[in-house]
């Protein structure tokens, strides 16, 4: 408590220049991304979407949700043209971290409604959706 009180400037300092990195940078990248979980993906019961796995090769041929599309992230915006804009957006990877990161590019395209898949292909896969090799 002792420390807090002799750098209270500097604490306030971090917080404000992290405040302002999260408004300026963060939070623009990730406006209109919404989270799905394996439930609300149950839901969908015969909506169309299209989904979207970002993982890489060797992650894809491993196992993979039944309907998704291949696109690794590193891919996501040279292949934008492949990504339908009639229908919501879907991205899934292991845990969900590269997932929102092409979640994010693909809304800042234009794309509406897109989703991160939360807890990536663990949580599709405990959740018993359809997968193939």
């Amino acid at each position: 408590m002792a420390w807090l009180q002799e750098n209270i400037m500097m604490v306030l300092t971090f917080v404000l220049l992290a405040w302002i990195v999260w408004g300026k940078f963060v939070k623009p990248k990730l406006a209109g991304v919404k989270s799905m979980s394996a439930q609300d993906f149950k839901a969908l019961k015969g909506q169309p979407y299209t989904l979207i796995d970002v993982r890489s090769m060797g992650e894809w041929q491993g196992g993979r949700a039944a309907d998704a599309i291949h696109i690794p992230l590193h891919e996501v915006k040279q292949r934008l043209q492949e990504v339908p804009k009639d229908k919501p957006v879907i991205c899934i990877c292991a845990s969900g971290m590269r997932s929102l990161s092409a979640a994010s590019i693909i809304g800042q395209a234009g794309y509406t409604p897109v989703y991160n898949f939360s807890g990536g292909m663990g949580s599709w896969v405990a959740s018993s959706l359809p997968t193939k090799r």
